[in-house]
């Protein structure tokens, strides 16, 4: 009798359950179709969430990973950082990136040199083709030199390469990269076609410091591809930073150019073109220049950025230094 009671009371349930069901299976799998396709179960949602911290991909899915012109978007793990500011077109940013930069230069010559002025415009492209791979574009630009007599103006030698990020640990915010640069002969009249052009070998890094300081460093080697045309020296840059309030980072670098070897042809100078123009110039083997670079960076968002910064020289050799001013600006993706 109790058997019969229970087989009676499932019919019922089961009798008003199955329509229930029924009629509701089609919003439930549309529900599980459509929870599919938004939180895939690889790739930059994979059990993510929205906190990015969490996991490796997820701070690294800006746009869906969708590419542009061919480019993914930027690392954005590691967004409180800012690029170097001084020393633009040999300290490379070691962040895997897609942007346009735009720099501008003011360097005051010394009076060894007769004094005046240059200004640089430049533009820099960089684009992220693989997780790990970028090629770069680090100058696209003018020199124009204000002296007295045929003082040079043109467009400057482009350097152009690639960067692999080798090693990166989001968790403890310290990445590194290597690359090369190949710089293509400029204009005559701003000084910049001697020689084959030359290579640079590059190494950059950064740390971030506690939680809001981070440390930037990189370091190179310059060398022409035919020694009577160029000097070969070997830099380290370093830039530190702070965040305040507001996204504003005042920064300090640091810059040591140290010359390996002289042109094999005299041009009867000791002027090298510092870090702007590669000089064939004679007695400089063993030389070294220091620069300090004090500035200021706004980061309002992570795709954005503004700096300005004021370089001068520390030690009595300063090449084409006597003091000189930047400003950047970064369109970043």
């Amino acid at each position: 009798m109790r058997l019969s009671l229970a087989g009676l009371a499932l019919s019922c349930a089961l009798g008003w359950f199955a329509p229930q069901a029924i009629a509701q299976a089609p919003a439930v799998l549309g529900d599980v179709e459509e929870s599919l396709i938004a939180a895939p179960t690889e790739g930059c949602f994979a059990g993510c969430g929205e906190a990015c911290s969490d996991c490796y991909d997820c701070c690294d899915c800006f746009n869906g990973r969708q590419r542009f012109l061919g480019l993914l978007p930027s690392d954005h793990c590691f967004d409180s950082f800012v690029s170097p500011l001084s020393n633009p077109f040999y300290f490379e940013d070691p962040r895997s990136l897609t942007e346009v930069r735009g720099i501008f230069i003011e360097n005051a010559l010394p009076s060894v040199i007769d004094g005046g002025d240059l200004q640089i415009y430049a533009a820099q492209l960089r684009g992220r083709v693989t997780d790990r791979v970028s090629i770069i574009a680090p100058r696209l630009g003018y020199l124009n030199v204000n002296q007295a007599g045929d003082a040079p103006q043109g467009f400057m030698s482009a350097p152009i390469g690639f960067k692999y990020n080798f090693y990166r640990d989001v968790e403890r915010q310290i990445l590194a990269s290597a690359g090369i640069t190949y710089f293509i002969k400029g204009s005559g009249i701003a000084g910049s076609n001697f020689g084959d052009g030359s290579m640079n070998f590059y190494l950059s890094a950064g740390a971030q410091i506690f939680d809001h300081g981070h440390w930037i460093t990189g370091t190179g080697f310059r060398i022409p591809m035919n020694n009577n045309w160029g000097t070969q020296f070997w830099y380290w840059s370093n830039q530190w930073d702070y965040e305040l309030p507001n996204h504003i980072y005042p920064l300090i670098g640091i810059n040591w150019f140290h010359w390996m070897s002289s042109a094999g042809i005299p041009l009867g100078s000791e002027v090298t073109g510092l870090d702007l123009i590669d000089v064939p110039a004679v007695g400089v083997a063993g030389t070294n220049v220091v620069t300090c670079m004090a500035g200021v960076k706004w980061k309002p968002t992570s795709h954005f950025e503004l700096g300005s910064g004021f370089e001068f020289p520390l030690t009595d050799r300063s090449d084409i230094l006597k003091n000189r001013l930047y400003v950047d600006m970064i369109f970043r993706y």
